[in-house]
Formats: structure tokens, sequence, C-alpha cells
């Protein structure tokens, strides 16, 4: 079955590295799916979930990513990430709490810079709440 290398690094270390039939994430402009033999492409990542299935599709792993940016060529796409984590790692309850108390804090803070750190993390948050819940 045909297949292509999926690398996936972080600013500290390589996190995988594996043979795929299919790659699904979000980018900026909206989510792409990848095949084998894709085109060369560089696309700025979004937050959201990302899939890699295996050539045979007897296997589908879930990964979070906190953004990024994905460059395809060569019949290998790799995936620079700000942050990423398997999806079962996300806890519904405790990032609902995290939003909640997100919002209370935003209500009460002044300073521009402040609010926009806190909105950063409230907007992680909801995506994680949404990759999980779909």
């Amino acid at each position: 079955m045909p297949s292509f290398k999926v690398s996936v690094v972080t600013q500290i270390k390589k996190i995988l590295e594996q043979e795929a039939g299919y790659l699904r994430l979000r980018t900026s402009e909206g989510d792409i799916g990848i095949l084998p033999n894709h085109a060369p492409f560089v696309a700025e990542l979004s937050m959201g979930k990302m899939e890699i299935e295996s050539p045979d599709k007897a296997k589908r792993d879930v990964y979070f990513l906190s953004g990024g940016f994905l460059e395809i060529s060569n019949n290998q796409a790799t995936i620079i990430a700000d942050e990423i984590f398997p999806i079962e790692e996300i806890d519904i309850e405790v990032e609902e709490t995290l939003v909640e108390n997100f919002k209370k804090e935003l209500e009460k803070l002044e300073a521009e810079e402040d609010k926009k750190k806190l909105q950063k993390k409230l907007k992680i948050s909801l995506a994680k709440i949404e990759a999980k819940n779909n």
C-alpha cells in the first residue's frame, strides 16, 4: 500500500516518526487531508486534532496540536509543532473548569497584555474541548 513518512518535532525533541497512509490536520486556512505523493506544500497549523492513519488503515493515532508549521516534500510530511500530545490525555472536565476560571479572570483584568495572554489560554482550552468532542 502506498505510504509516506510523517515526522513531528517540537523545539525540544522529535516526538514521532512513522509511515502513514493518510494524515489529517488543521491549517490556518482550514482542515487538510494528505495522501501519499502529495504535491510540495507549506502551511501554518492551527490548534486542533491531527489524525495519522496507518498505510493498511488498521490503526489511527489521534493527537492535539496547539499550532506550528507543516511542510510536505519528497513524500514526507514534517510538522514543527508548538505542542503535541495524544488526544486521550485531554480531560474535558478539567478543561471546562479552566474555561470558566479564565472567563471570570478576564472580567477582572484591565491590562491589555494580560488579557491577551489569558485569551490565548482560553482559546487553547476551548480547542482541546472541541478536538476531544469531535
